[in-house]
């Protein structure tokens, strides 16, 4: 997603079947080249996949090709006038193994930049005002941001809760388990920050597949987050304690706690240049480099692997050909060979969003800035659909003395932000700073970009078509999905699919 991370919220991703093998050589024929792969798309999963091959199969040749003329995807970073802004995600939640090592692989550890502390305090615009999100069950009971009618139905939850019979949308899901009004009020926010859809159209099964998990465990969502609270904090305190402390508390007090893993640790980024720094060295890191302004316009099957053509010239033959890019270009070249699976492909949609970084004094932001930001609820007044206070998370990203904003906007809820002009769309962001933060002065820094195509939607039955769409795909060998169309729309996620590719292409050439 493009920024609104919640370690709550984070869509854990199941492993997906690895897929079919490609032919291997015959009894005692030889390779009479070295194997080739190539990858399509240098957004971080393209990136991150070529990296990881390279590292597993020193001896392969992978070669990567991007259509823009910069690395990165929608993982970029301006800094300008003092200001830093990502143009995309600002940061990943530091909880996945697979990107941890990814960082450290890159000699990137010592530049990682957790955010503030007080990001973990975050608001919602509601009826008028920004009222605080409960961060505990007991804290929502008291919370204003649910009719006191509808927190009473949340706190039956621990009760009346059931088991799921099939896939459920995500508002439907939270109807469900803690009432119709809770989910109205909320359902929207919840999915705003990760996906910036229709909370009525989105699969929780295929976005969220972690709650759907918590349910299968524990039937009750209150009584999962009671034991992974329970866990967290037990793993605070061994990791605290003196060595052979931990191991003498285990045996005193029993073992610990089955129900979760390690606490989850926040917000994370890179000092002195944002999320490109992760880029920029996964590029730098890569022997066989990146085809940059170089559109892969078709991909050719051929007995011994596949050519491509980019700029109207053939290359290859590549054994292996790992698609990245968004579900539409990989669909355009895959129409000619799996028709049916390119249809699927191309059907699924996508939000797009606005991003603007705003700079300003400190003295002209009426309010204190003591959070990570706010997401407005639908139907309130406030167009947006959030707001980071990023100088907060990041102290480093704007000059002293001022403050840097980064508002998102658009979504599919309201597509028409993406038309309008980009002074219309600034005047519209303004207008909600004015309603929800009472910043009446013009920003001194302005930063916009416009992403028509942000962020995959995972509508219901998403699960059921990608199976299709690998079913299909045995059909041409060598060729191979990844990205954040399929799997999870995180940088964490894009990571772990990299590293599911690369270990099953590795893997089968062993």
């Amino acid at each position: 997603m493009l920024g609104v991370n919640d370690s709550r919220l984070e869509p854990a991703r199941r492993s997906p079947d690895t897929g079919p093998a490609a032919p291997s050589l015959a009894p005692g024929e030889q390779r009479a080249r070295p194997r080739r792969v190539a990858v399509i798309g240098a957004g971080i999963t393209g990136l991150a996949t070529a990296f990881r091959l390279e590292r597993e199969r020193p001896s392969w040749e992978v070669v990567v090709f991007e259509a823009e003329p910069h690395v990165g995807g929608k993982i970029r970073t301006a800094v300008r006038d003092g200001y830093t802004v990502d143009w995309g995600p600002n940061g990943f939640l530091a909880s996945a193994p697979e990107t941890l090592r990814l960082v450290r692989d890159l000699g990137l550890e010592e530049v990682l930049q957790p955010a503030a502390t007080s990001a973990r305090k975050r608001y919602l615009y509601l009826d008028g005002g920004l009222r605080t999100l409960p961060a505990t069950p007991p804290a929502f009971l008291a919370s204003e941001v649910v009719p006191l009618h509808g927190r009473l139905r949340a706190a039956l939850e621990i009760v009346l809760a059931t088991a799921g019979a099939g896939e459920e949308s995500v508002h439907a899901f939270l109807a469900r388990h803690f009432g119709r009004v809770f989910a109205d009020a909320l359902a929207d926010a919840f999915v705003s920050g990760i996906a910036a859809g229709d909370p009525r159209e989105l699969s929780l099964d295929a976005l969220f597949p972690r709650l759907r998990a918590m349910e299968r465990t524990h039937r009750s969502l209150v009584l999962a987050l009671i034991a992974q609270q329970r866990a967290a904090r037990y793993a605070r305190v061994a990791s605290a304690a003196p060595r052979g402390a931990t191991e003498k508390g285990a045996s005193e007090k029993g073992a610990a706690p089955k129900d979760g893993a390690a606490p989850t640790r926040g917000l994370t980024s890179f000092r002195d240049g944002g999320m490109q720094r992760l880029l920029d060295a996964l590029r730098g890191a890569l022997r066989g480099g990146v085809r940059l302004a170089a559109r892969v316009e078709a991909l050719e099957p051929r007995a011994d692997g596949h050519d491509l053509r980019v700029a109207g010239a053939s290359t290859g033959p590549f054994d292996d050909v790992v698609l990245t890019v968004p579900a539409p270009a990989a669909a355009a070249l895959l129409r000619p060979h799996l028709p049916a699976a390119a249809e699927a492909l191309a059907a699924i949609p996508y939000a797009g969003i606005r991003v603007f970084g705003l700079g300003f004094d400190r003295i002209d932001v009426p309010r204190a800035l003591d959070g990570f930001g706010f997401l407005a609820a639908r139907g309130q007044g406030v167009r947006s659909l959030g707001v980071l206070w990023t100088s907060s998370l990041y102290p480093d990203r704007a000059p002293v003395g001022k403050v840097l904003l980064r508002v998102l906007a658009g979504g599919r809820l309201d597509p028409s932000m993406l038309e309008l002009t980009g002074e219309d769309a600034l005047a519209a962001v303004r207008r909600d700073l004015r309603v929800s933060m009472g910043i009446t002065v013009e920003p001194e820094f302005v930063e916009a970009v416009a992403w028509q195509q942000a962020i995959p939607q995972y509508t219901l039955g998403h699960a059921e078509r990608l199976r299709g769409v690998e079913v299909a795909l045995e059909g041409l060998p060598g060729v191979h999905l990844a990205g954040n169309a399929y799997r999870g729309v995180g940088v964490n996620d894009c990571v772990r699919e990299a590293v599911r590719v690369a270990a099953h292409l590795a893997g089968r050439a062993a």
